[in-house]
């Protein structure tokens, strides 16, 4: 059930892959100079850089599930 959820995403990746990295890299140095300007990290752009991640490694790695 989850390969098939990762080769979904990766499919999904194929069609947008030029916006993920510049998603990835802006929400997480926006967390990072929130949580050292503030003491406390913006959750949001937190999790938008985790997906982001989730989302690019399923793209480069959804080959490999056949």
């Amino acid at each position: 059930m989850l390969i098939g959820l990762m080769q979904v995403i990766g499919i999904f990746y194929y069609s947008t892959w030029f916006i993920w990295p510049f998603v990835f890299i802006l929400s997480l140095v926006h967390a990072i100079s929130s949580l050292v300007e503030n003491d406390t990290a913006s959750k949001k752009t937190a999790i938008v850089a985790s997906v982001s991640l989730l989302i690019i490694l399923a793209g480069i790695t959804a080959p490999n599930f056949n």
